[in-house]
Parts: C-alpha cells; structure tokens; sequence
C-alpha cells in the first residue's frame, strides 16, 4: 500500500464512479483499475463492488476509506507544520457553513481578513450542515464548519463554540387564514402544505424536534435547502413553512410583517455553532484559523488553543493602492 493508492479509494469512494475519480486524481481509468485490483490484493478483500452502471463501497472498504482519510489528512498536516517552521503559514483548510450570510455572524468578514492574514493558506469552501458536516469533520474531510445546531444533538468527539440564537418562526401566505395571528402553536399547522428543509441539515433537525415537542405532525411536500427559498414560496401561498426569524425579516416585506408569526415554544430556537474536531485539528492553518474565528466572531468566548500560531500581520497595500 502507498499514498497514491489511498488517494485513489478515497477518490472512488467520494465520486462512486471510477471514471471520474480517475479525472480528479489524474489518472487513466484502466491504470485505476489496476491500481484497485492491486490494493484489494494487498488487503486481502474487495474494497468496492462495481459494474458496468454502478460503484458501490462494501464494509471492508468503508473501513479502508475512513483509515485512508486520516493517513493522509496526517502527511498533509506533517508537511503543513514542517513548511510553517521557518516560514508563514501554508497548507490547505476545508471549512463548511450551513450558509455564508447566516444572521449576525460575519463569515464573509472573517474570511477576508484570514486570507489577507494568511495568504499562503489554501481555503475552500463546502456547503456542509448537520449531520454531513459532523461526518466531514471525524472523518478529516472538514477542519472547520459552522453549523445549525445543538450541542447536545452532535456526537462525541466534536468541540462546540455557540455563536448565536435566533428564535424559529412560521411564515404564512398574505392571503392565509391564520396572517396576523401572532403566536400559534405548531399543531395550527398540522393540515397545511408544509414546506420543509432537506433532511440531514441543521434547520431540519430543529423543526422536527419543535414538532415533536408539540406532538404535531405535518404535511411535508416539498424539502429544499435555502430557508429564503422556503420563505418566498411561503409568501405566496404555495404553503407554509418554520425557519429561523432573519431569514423570515430578510424576505418578508415590512408591510407583510403579520405574515410572520411566533411560535408559542420558547424551545424553538436556531443556534449557529463554530465546530471541530475534539481535539483540535493539529494543522497551523487549522489553528490559525480557529484563533481568529474565536476571537473575531461573536459567543462567550475564545478557549487558549495550544499552539496555534499567532495572528500573522496582514500584507501592507502597494504604492499603487491595488491590494
């Protein structure tokens, strides 16, 4: 087994299809072919069941993909460290967000200022929430992500930064029976078109728990990611729906604001969190990253993290004034 070959399982896994993994790793697809084949050997089990139409991870290779993962997130974070002794900060730094513009919390702010401060750091972005991003993050595919959630609904092994709360709110049609309401309660909504958040999200987690607190059940007939798209399609009477009060202020116009009503649980709330792995990733730019978010964005608080570099200087803007 080498490096090469743990890049190639990782890749098959992720894209379930050997002809694209073979595109992103570069690679020809019969010379993957074998390269599998030739693992498998070495292994001594079947790593991947495929056929003419279909890819498919089998338990040995679930297993041989997790392990994969963390070998390799370790040479990257060694090379990282090595490279950031005599020199700034380098490396790559994955980071997911439930969404960019989420509530008061500056994400855009604060990615502008670590790149400026750290320009040598690779960051990429993933549109990760919930469960996937809890996944993302044990897995090493993910250092960082900002998230929708409760503490108590992650597993353990995940450190939580609570950023801020918003209260949950229903959003109905201008020509609804129930604008200007107020307040209602959840069982109000049991019999209307529900439109509702994709599963495995941080905002679906929050409405079936407010749900199942009010021991209601609803009509889901439509699931999207957007909680402004649920909004906009609420407002014009395609149905209902429950998301997080900005997004509701963000679409809804002033003049319509009767159109937004409280919940009567005091329960139903949506937190924003910064989270990562416990402990925390290892790799300076991780580390610098995480030092800056601590401090820059809102919550209780920054926990010393050992070893983090320190915040580098951002580069001064030429005698020209291009930046």
């Amino acid at each position: 087994m080498d490096l090469r070959q743990m890049e190639y399982a990782v890749a098959i896994a992720d894209e379930l299809n050997f002809t694209r993994a073979a595109a992103r790793c570069r690679i020809g697809q019969s010379g993957l072919s074998h390269q599998i084949t030739q693992l498998e050997r070495e292994v001594g089990a079947l790593l991947f069941e495929r056929t003419s139409r279909s890819v498919r991870v089998t338990q040995a290779g679930q297993v041989y993909v997790a392990c994969a993962r963390r070998v390799l997130k370790a040479v990257q974070e060694m090379h990282a460290e090595i490279s950031s002794l005599d020199g700034p900060v380098r490396g790559r730094l994955r980071i997911g967000s439930v969404t960019l513009t989420a509530g008061n919390i500056d994400q855009l702010g604060l990615l502008r200022e670590f790149q400026e401060a750290y320009p040598a750091v690779e960051v990429t972005l993933f549109d990760s929430d919930g469960v996937r991003a809890t996944s993302q993050l044990l897995t090493g595919e993910l250092e960082v992500a900002v998230v929708a959630v409760h503490e108590h609904q992650l597993p353990p092994g995940i450190a939580y930064h609570l950023l801020s709360v918003v209260p949950l709110v229903a959003v109905v049609g201008r020509r609804h029976r129930l604008r200007g309401a107020g307040v209602i309660g959840l069982a109000e909504l049991a019999d209307e078109r529900f439109l509702e958040c994709v599963p495995d999200t941080g905002l679906r987690a929050q409405v079936d728990a407010a749900f199942d607190r009010a021991r209601a059940r609803r009509r889901g007939v439509c699931a999207l990611r957007s909680a402004g798209d649920l909004v906009s399609l609420a407002f014009e009477d395609i149905g209902v729906t429950v998301v997080p009060r900005p997004a509701a202020d963000a679409i809804v116009p002033a003049d319509h604001a009767d159109c937004v009503l409280r919940l009567d649980d005091p329960q139903a709330l949506q937190p924003l969190a910064l989270v990562h792995r416990d402990p925390a990733p290892a790799s300076p730019a991780a580390q610098a990253f995480l030092r800056l978010a601590l401090t820059r964005l809102p919550g209780p608080g920054a926990p010393e993290l050992p070893g983090a570099p320190e915040l580098e200087a951002a580069p001064a803007p030429t005698g020209s004034g291009e930046r």
